[in-house]
């Protein structure tokens, strides 16, 4: 694979790789329902945007060949992608705008009134662009893509990244997996995810492979149906759907021959049931968006039972070393010191330092080096699969008038399954407070994001004070 000065692969490497593409997940009408679908369409209208080099391009399209085509002729152009859930109102994709920069808008259809867009253009037949402001936008640098971080540091904060690190990063993870050229992989994991992304789709364009996107929402069963329509053999799954998968009886057979598992530690029952169920290969992984993202392989088809509790050890050119937790838990801090960590954090954030990133996650290392993970920072939780930063949960609620303070509070249901709450003392209780509230919420969070339950007591006369 060649590249320019900047990292960003050569335009006929990419347009052969999309062009291979195969969109399996449901249709996603665009603006002029029917238009042929073309890669090369799309990367050469994104060209001609003619924006300046380095402006953030914001992308919310749903998972497919165009969200792809979206990414890379955003790079093409010289620009500098942002990948967010396509499910982002207009109030989430004014703070990134706000906090990040935005000179364009890339989604299936966009009403310009909601986003101060000056110019709507088609893209092709399954997205169109906004021009957004006037001009006066962030700007970064050619060859620099933003990784969004909404459970590590905020809704609307991200990580900057160098393209040339992410497809090196994905090379890494291929390695560590045995991708070949000859395989299949099916992305079936959210794109803006960097695990969908970069250990996904990256490693596929890197390794040559072919790639079948499809998308949420996960079910056993079309994802076995979709592995065998498409002769997959390669695959990921977020601890979440792994489980559900597992208690799927014999939903791992052929042609799929590799699963890779991100995120928390899967339970080493699971482990079990996955291996039983047919799978050939299956590998435990541990990564971050700011490491760029993958950090650390288990091959659980080749290790003893013991050590399906862990994440494995580092990948080839990864060091990690421990230090003592800011917070109370097991363990201690993870560190990570690669040269595929973020270039720096957003907004605002300083260069990063000598290629080192801190975790925030609790880890042990036993004393052949494998890594087991032991729980996150006490603010961020992992719910349905996304990463939620709870202080930034805490201020949109802080921010409603008649808000005079704001906790969380972190428990598990009745079925186990891990939830989080809002504790709110406000001047007046009542279901008017509650439902602004839920209006401040929902504006920006996305569904899974948001608080399962919210409690409102009333303030005391000391805290109305305040």
């Amino acid at each position: 694979m060649s590249a320019d000065v900047t990292g960003v692969p050569e335009r006929a490497a990419v347009l052969a790789f999309l062009e291979a593409c195969v969109d399996a997940g449901p249709a996603h009408p665009g603006p002029s329902a029917g238009a042929p679908d073309r890669p090369e369409t799309v990367v050469d209208a994104v060209a001609g945007l003619n924006l300046p080099p380095g402006s953030p391009a914001l992308i919310t399209m749903p998972n497919g060949r165009a969200a792809l085509a979206a990414f890379f002729g955003t790079l093409l152009a010289g620009l500098v992608p942002v990948l967010l859930p396509p499910a982002s109102g207009a109030a989430r994709i004014a703070a990134v705008r706000r906090r990040l920069g935005g000179a364009a808008l890339i989604a299936p259809r966009i009403d310009p009134a909601r986003h101060g867009a000056t110019d709507v253009r088609p893209l092709d037949g399954r997205c169109e662009a906004a021009l957004l402001g006037d001009g006066t936008h962030q700007r970064y640098r050619p060859g620099e893509a933003v990784l969004m971080t909404s459970g590590t540091s905020g809704i609307a904060s991200g990580c900057l990244h160098g393209v040339d690190a992410l497809l090196r990063n994905a090379e890494r993870h291929a390695t560590a997996i045995g991708q070949r050229a000859d395989d299949t992989v099916l992305v079936s994991l959210p794109l803006h995810y960097s695990y969908g992304l970069v250990a996904q789709a990256l490693a596929a364009f890197v390794r040559g492979s072919r790639l079948v996107v499809s998308g949420p929402p996960f079910t056993p069963r079309s994802f076995a149906d979709t592995v065998r329509d498409h002769d997959v053999t390669v695959s990921a799954l977020t601890p979440g759907t792994a489980v559900r998968l597992a208690e799927t009886p014999r939903a791992c057979q052929a042609p799929l021959r590799v699963l890779t598992v991100g995120g928390d530690a899967l339970d080493p029952s699971h482990v079990g049931s996955l291996l039983a169920g047919g799978l050939r290969e299956l590998y435990l992984t541990y990564g971050l968006s700011e490491a760029g993202p993958r950090v650390t392989t288990l091959a659980a088809h080749r290790e003893p039972e013991h050590r399906w509790s862990s994440v494995g050890v580092p990948l080839p050119g990864v060091r990690t070393y421990l230090r003592d937790p800011a917070g109370d838990g097991p363990g201690a801090e993870l560190v990570v010191e690669s040269d595929t960590v973020l270039r720096r954090r957003l907004p605002g954030g300083a260069p990063t330092v000598a290629g080192t990133v801190a975790t925030g996650d609790r880890f042990a290392i036993d004393p052949d080096g494998y890594h087991f993970f032991l729980g996150r920072s006490g603010d961020s939780v992992v719910i349905g699969g996304e990463k939620i930063w709870l202080p930034s949960v805490r201020r949109i609620a802080a921010g409603v008038p008649g808000v005079r303070r704001v906790t969380t509070t972190v428990y598990r249901d009745d079925h186990n399954e891990l939830r989080y709450g809002l504790d709110v003392t406000v001047d007046d209780p009542g279901p008017r407070q509650t439902a602004e509230i839920e209006n401040a919420l929902n504006r920006v969070l996305l569904r899974a994001e948001r608080p399962h339950r919210i409690t409102l007591c009333r303030a005391t006369t000391e805290e109305w004070h305040k």
